[in-house]
């Protein structure tokens, strides 16, 4: 679904400029559950951004195995789930946004998709402020799924939530995955969780991917100290 190859980005010019991502490779297979951690500071959420065309890269290519549009086909969940919402949008406005152009009763679409996320109809009418963290995210979630796309970015999604929350999404990400064959790459700094959802796992460390590893027999094996390191 996504093949990225020596992809750079640097910020800034002369002798401030800085390196931020250097010649980052990295593949997500049709229906694959991949996972990128690293410290804060690593480049992941650049690298997001990037993928989303949110911004230019310096050098570098990606491959998007599109099936019609390019955000029909690629969909992003932002880390903090009230700053990606607009405040004085109800739940239903902002699920209605992006079917803006779609043909049809959107309102139905939206109520059969609701209960996909752990979500139901008394949530339309509620504005951000009036919703947890955790339903907060729930709604981004099921905005990007509303396009129905084939590979999903989650960029530390479950960060700010409490740790039952956290697993509750996890969960709900595995189900998703498993009933509407979508591939994933899950951006985080929680290796524990991302050991447990991913099947393939990439490293970085200072900008770069160090680390690529699949798991076997429920098994991780990393052989760059690095990697080792921050897992031991």
């Amino acid at each position: 679904m996504l093949q990225v190859e020596g992809l750079s980005k640097s910020y800034g010019r002369g002798a401030r400029r800085k390196c931020v991502l250097d010649a980052i490779h990295l593949t997500v297979n049709e229906g694959e559950l991949a996972g990128l951690v690293g410290e804060s500071g690593s480049g992941k959420s650049t690298l997001a951004r990037l993928l989303m065309r949110l911004e230019m890269m310096d050098a570098g290519t990606i491959t998007v195995a599109e099936k019609g549009a390019f955000y029909d086909t690629l969909q992003i969940v932002f880390q903090n789930a009230s700053a990606a919402l607009n405040p004085s949008w109800t739940v239903q406005a902002s699920l209605r946004e992006p079917l803006r152009l779609m043909d049809g009763n959107r309102d139905a679409y939206i109520r059969e998709m609701l209960g996909k996320v752990g979500l139901n109809e008394k949530h339309l009418t509620r504005l951000p402020s009036e919703l947890s963290g955790g339903e907060r995210q729930r709604v981004n979630l099921l905005r990007s799924l509303l396009m129905q796309p084939k590979l999903l970015i989650c960029d530390e999604i479950v960060s700010s939530l409490d740790r039952l929350i956290q697993k509750e999404i996890v969960e709900l990400l595995r189900k998703l995955n498993e009933e509407m064959g979508m591939a994933m790459l899950f951006i985080s700094h929680d290796l524990k969780v991302v050991q447990s959802l991913c099947d393939r796992l990439y490293v970085m460390e200072g900008g770069r991917i160090v680390e690529e590893s699949v798991k076997q027999d429920g098994v991780w094996n990393f052989s760059h100290p690095y990697a080792r390191r921050l897992f031991e």
